[in-house]
């Protein structure tokens, strides 16, 4: 008998890469006993959240000439959730550089920048698919195909990488309202079930819902990447296949309305 499915959302996959020793451990030990699965929406948001932060960090540390100024800057950085993924992607990068010797600090920089490097280039993606048995592309997301790219040399002749994170909705380059059509009667159930949730996220779900019923095309461009994630997400997950997700808050009240499954985890 082959072991049960169970479907990786975004903040999952985060922490199986740059989770603390703990987590990655208890949760390589619970996955074991899953036949795993995500999607080429899971990988778009992946890149546009944890690679592109990961990009963002090493220009960071490039223009900095010390490693504290780095730790500095992201305790002042304005987007929370952008510095404190860098912050992950920084702990995850000093301890595979972790050494008897101490190093320092210019060399150490160096080091960073270089793993940093191969991170960007090879580690975050293929860490990303490890262990994954399938991918669904119900979407199509065009975000998903980009990949960092080398962009201008930095001073020290250091390389500097670009990610494409954005979308348009004149632009097709994606299914995802063409699949909006298709999953209309699930889209007006959130809609209505929604509609009175004091969670400000959920509430604006319910509005877009509606509004997408009415024009699919809506879905694609900035609504895509900015505010539908959980909801699409939600829409092509499978029903027998439970969703495995730190945001339970906003997931389960949505796949509650859609009649499909949240994974309990016991650790």
């Amino acid at each position: 008998m082959s072991p049960p499915a169970l479907f990786l959302e975004t903040t999952i996959q985060i922490e199986r890469i740059v989770g603390d020793r703990t987590r990655q451990r208890s949760l390589r030990a619970e996955l074991a006993n899953y036949r795993l699965a995500t999607s080429t929406y899971v990988l778009g948001e992946y890149l546009r959240t944890l690679v592109k932060d990961a990009v963002q960090l090493h220009r960071l540390v490039a223009q900095q000439p010390h490693l504290d100024e780095v730790i500095t800057y992201l305790g002042r950085h304005l987007n929370k959730r952008e510095a404190s993924r860098m912050m992950l992607t920084l702990g995850a990068m000093l301890r595979i550089g972790r050494t008897a010797e101490p190093k320092h600090d210019a060399q150490a920089r160096l080091d960073l920048l270089d793993r940093l490097s191969r991170y960007i280039e090879l580690s975050l993606l293929s860490h990303f698919m490890a262990g994954i048995d399938e991918v669904i592309d119900s979407t199509q997301c065009g975000l998903a195909r980009e990949r960092p790219q080398v962009y201008p040399i930095l001073p020290g002749n250091t390389p500097s990488y670009r990610l494409r994170s954005q979308c348009v909705r004149q632009v097709r380059e994606c299914d995802l309202a063409e699949r909006m059509e298709q999953w209309r009667p699930e889209l007006k159930a959130v809609a209505t079930g929604l509609a009175f949730e004091s969670d400000p996220v959920l509430a604006r779900m319910s509005q877009l819902a509606q509004q997408i019923v009415d024009k699919p095309v809506l879905a694609r461009g900035r609504n895509c990447t900015w505010y539908l994630g959980d909801l699409v997400i939600a829409l092509e997950l499978p029903p027998t296949m439970p969703l495995y997700t730190t945001n339970r808050r906003h997931f389960a009240p949505l796949l509650a309305i859609l009649g499909k499954k949240l994974h309990l985890s016991e650790i």
